[in-house]
Formats: structure tokens, C-alpha cells, sequence
């Protein structure tokens, strides 16, 4: 810490609050204008060669505003951090070194006065005056403690705030990085027309290298969240290193350590039909992890992300779904006389191949008992409300750090194109973001898709066919 240095944590929570507020209708805009020129582009009403090269040009343009989004996200998120680093206490340097000093002076004197008082006891031949001089430099010595206790509690004041300076360094690092790359990218769109036609060179650096800041920093870039089926995938059709890998995951727990090759392909064939809950929890750890991958493969003894044969980086939903329904599938939570435990339920499913899925409260104790394994916490909580406050609910609670969980019956999604995706049963998914027109953006089966809460089928679930319709949220922190 340095004399000049001063933090008023309140005044920063703030201003961090209002920056960050600021990046979020920043994102609105660029969503607006992401979505306006996907369907500019996708007008299939328009054909020429001369709109199909611009398609080519305003495609680069949507990557280039990911970018930003991109950068964005990381400063909101940098600004939320600096604001909870920032601690609460007022640490004024010009204050601080002042008293420091002050209190090491006064120890100085105390110290001269034990000395002076000392020397007097030792020349001393009367008895009373010899005890009364002791008992003086006893007093000054311990005057000079105090005054050492003193500077010592001043000085953490300036170690707190080296630590919070520490802490905060690698903040705002990433924006600039992304923003390098997306003025390339600018400056290459800007100078790829040749002869009315627009040439982009589709191996440009700037181009992996906001993809896989996309996928590091945020849900971008092709990045959209957990498939259920990608386990089973990958099992039937990935390299022998990726089976070798999932059989070793799978064994590794008590309940499948004996299992074989096809006793694995029924467990994930049983994951497809089950698992969308355990692929919402798992996009909200990818969510809380991000930007600390170091720290999640420390924790949880695998990579968060992976690189493909052409150098871009991809999420490892994969094995974090398998380690997710091997820990936590079929747990349930048994009590007795106020004491309660686990137990495993091997029944609790229909088939070998078939699961019955998870219930709010399943995923309340599952979730939080696979945090625990890992020495984490999570806390989890059921929202009751109505479909009509569905949103403002979400909104609450991801203004407050939290992330969302959202489950329905029957599944009434649409695309990015308003293209239906409907089903009957129930179905959990991942909120990744509110629309400015009622909607809730949410991530299934590796996909974007959205809600609409106040659909009828959740507000009338008595006419709904199948007698039990519902939208329901969870609030998940981390």
C-alpha cells in the first residue's frame, strides 16, 4: 500500500454495480442487433449472388459482436468481482500511515522512558526508590507493547489492502485481449472485398481466437450447453482413449466398479432418457467455473475443457454429466429419529435403460451431496410462484449472482428460427438469459431454445391434456 492509495468499499460496490449495469443493456443492444441481422440474412425471399456475399460478410460481423458480448460478459463479471473483493472496511493510506507512524514514535519514547527508569533502578541504593523506578519501566515497557500492538493492527490495514490488490491484479485482463482481436478482425472484414466479391480468409487467428474465448469466457460461440446424449454418443462413436476414459469414470464408483462394456452403454443409455436435470446442474458448475479452469480440474480431478484436432477449444460436458449421474443417481436421503443418511436406490428406475428422472427436491439433495464430495457448497432452493411471476422471479435472482434452474410439463420450446419443439413429460433445463419480450432463454439438449412462462398450458394446467402441467424454478448458488 502506498500513502495515496484509498478504497471506500461502499462508494466501489456502486460504482461497480452501475458499470456492470451498464455492460448488461449494453448486451440487450448487441442482442438486438445479433438477432436483426441473423434474420436480415435469413430471408429466404431474397436471392442474388451479391446478397449471398453479403450473407458471408454480415455472418462475420455476428462473430465479431459475440466478441463483444464476449468482452462485456467479462468485465460485468470482473466488476461483480471487484466489488465482492473490495471487503468493507475504509483503508485511507494518508490515515493509515499517519497512525502507523504516530504509534511507532510513541513506542520510541515509551522505550527511552523503560531505558531512562531502568538505569535509574540499577544506580539506586534505596530499596523503595529501586522498586518504584522497576515498576516505571515496567510501566513504559508495557506502554511500548501496546504501541507495537498498535502499529501492528495499522499495518494489517495496509497488508488487507495489498491483498485485495493482489486479488483484483488479473481482473479487466481478458476484455482487452478479446477487443485486440476483434479490431483485426475489423480491419481484415474491412479489406476482404476483391472484385465485388467479399474473400474472407476462414483461418484468420482472430477468428479461433474469439471462438475459443467464447467458450472459455462465456456460452458463446457455439457453445451451448450440456447434451444428455452426448455421453452415450461419445461412447458409441468417439476414440478409444474417449471410451477408456468414460469406462475408467464409471467404474470408479462403487455402484458400477464391476460394470461392462455393455452394462456402460445401458447406464448412459439410461442417462439420455433421465438426465436433463443432471445437464442443468452441470451447465451452471461449466458457468460458475469458467474462467477458472486451473481451480475446477484441481477440484474436480479432470479438464474443463478440451481442445478438437483443429486447435478450438469445446466445454468437457461430457465427463462432467457421467461423474454428476454416477455420484448422484438414484441417492436419496433417509432419516431416522432425526438422524439422517444416504441411501442408494437400485430399484428407483424402470429399466436398465429407462430412468424416471429427478424431482425438484431430488435435485436439491443430489446437488448439494455432489458439492459436498467435492469439499463445496451449493445452495439450492424451490421457488414457489405462479407462472405469470416466473420471470421477474428469475430476474430477481440472478441480479443477486444466482443461477436458475427451470422445469416444465409439457415441454412447450421454441427454437432460434420459432421453429415448435414440444413433448409431453417433464423436462429441467438451464436459464441462460431473459428476452426484453417476456421470454426465457434456457439451454436444452445442447441447444438454445425459449419459454414463454405465461403459456397456457402453465396457467391453465386443468385443461392441459395431460393433467399436471407446470413451470417451476430453482435457485442455485454456488
Amino acid at each position: 500500500m502506498q500513502r495515496t492509495d484509498y478504497l471506500n468499499p461502499s462508494e466501489l460496490k456502486c460504482q461497480c454495480a452501475k458499470a456492470a449495469n451498464r455492460l448488461e443493456e449494453d448486451q440487450r443492444a448487441l442482442e438486438t442487433v445479433y438477432q436483426s441481422i441473423g434474420r436480415f440474412a435469413g430471408d429466404s425471399e431474397i436471392e442474388s449472388t451479391a446478397f449471398d456475399t453479403l450473407k458471408q460478410q454480415l455472418a462475420d460481423y455476428q462473430l465479431l459482436i459475440e466478441g463483444m458480448q464476449i468482452a462485456n460478459d467479462a468485465d460485468a463479471a470482473d466488476f461483480r468481482s471487484l466489488g465482492d473483493l473490495a471487503g468493507s472496511e475504509v483503508l485511507d493510506g494518508e490515515n493509515i500511515f499517519c497512525q502507523m507512524e504516530n504509534a511507532n514514535n510513541m513506542k520510541e519514547s515509551y522505550l527511552s522512558s523503560e531505558v531512562f527508569f531502568q538505569r535509574k533502578m540499577a544506580a539506586e541504593g534505596e530499596p523503595l526508590l529501586s522498586l518504584y523506578y522497576w515498576r516505571k519501566a515496567e510501566q513504559y515497557a508495557r506502554l511500548a507493547d501496546n504501541s507495537q500492538r498498535l502499529y501492528e493492527k495499522w499495518l494489517e490495514k495496509t497488508e488487507r489492502f495489498d491483498e485485495i490488490a493482489a486479488s483484483t491484479a488479473h481482473l479487466f485482463a481478458d476484455s482487452g485481449d478479446i477487443e485486440s482481436w476483434i479490431q483485426k478482425g475489423l480491419d481484415e472484414i474491412g479489406g476482404a472485398f476483391q472484385m465485388g466479391r467479399y474473400m474472407p480468409v476462414f483461418q484468420s487467428e482472430w477468428r479461433s481466437q474469439i471462438r475459443n474465448a467464447g467458450v472459455r469466457l462465456a456460452m458463446c460461440c457455439g457453445d451451448k450447453g450440456g447434451d444428455q446424449n452426448g455421453p452415450y454418443t461419445l461412447w458409441q462413436r468417439g476414440e478409444a482413449s474417449d471410451r477408456e476414459s468414460l469406462r475408467e469414470l464409471v467404474r470408479s464408483y462403487e455402484e458400477y466398479s464391476d460394470y461392462s462394456d455393455e452394462e456402460i452403454g445401458m447406464l448412459l443409455t439410461r442417462l439420455n432418457s433421465e438426465g436433463c436435470g443432471y445437464v442443468a446442474f452441470a451447465n451452471i458448475i461449466v458457468d460458475a467455473y469458467r474462467r477458472k479452469e486451473e481451480e475446477f480440474e484441481k477440484i474436480f480431478g479432470f479438464p474443463l475443457f478440451l481442445e478438437d484436432v483443429n486447435g478450438d477449444t469445446y466445454v468437457n460436458y461430457d465427463h462432467l454429466i457421467v461423474d454428476l449421474y454416477c455420484a448422484s443417481d438414484n441417492h436419496n436421503r433417509a432419516g431416522i429419529a432425526g438422524w439422517t443418511y444416504d441411501v442408494y436406490n437400485a430399484d428407483e428406475d424402470s429399466s436398465a435403460t429407462f430412468g424416471r428422472g429427478t424431482t425438484p427436491e431430488d435435485r436439491v439433495y443430489r446437488f448439494e451431496r455432489y458439492m459436498r464430495s467435492y469439499g463445496l457448497q451449493a445452495g439450492i432452493e424451490n421457488i414457489e410462484c405462479t407462472p405469470d411471476e416466473i420471470y421477474g422471479r428469475c430476474e430477481e435472482e440472478i441480479s443477486q449472482g444466482k443461477r436458475i434452474i427451470i422445469s416444465t410439463c409439457p415441454v412447450r420450446l421454441v427454437d432460434e428460427a420459432d421453429e415448435p419443439a414440444y413433448m409431453d413429460g417433464g423436462h429441467a433445463m438451464t436459464v441462460t438469459g431473459l428476452m426484453d419480450d417476456g421470454r426465457i432463454e434456457v439451454s436444452s439438449w445442447g441447444e438454445k431454445y425459449y419459454i414463454t412462462p405465461e403459456d397456457s398450458d402453465y396457467r391453465e394446467p386443468d385443461k392441459n391434456r395431460a393433467r399436471d402441467a407446470y413451470i417451476r424454478i430453482q435457485s442455485v448458488e454456488l
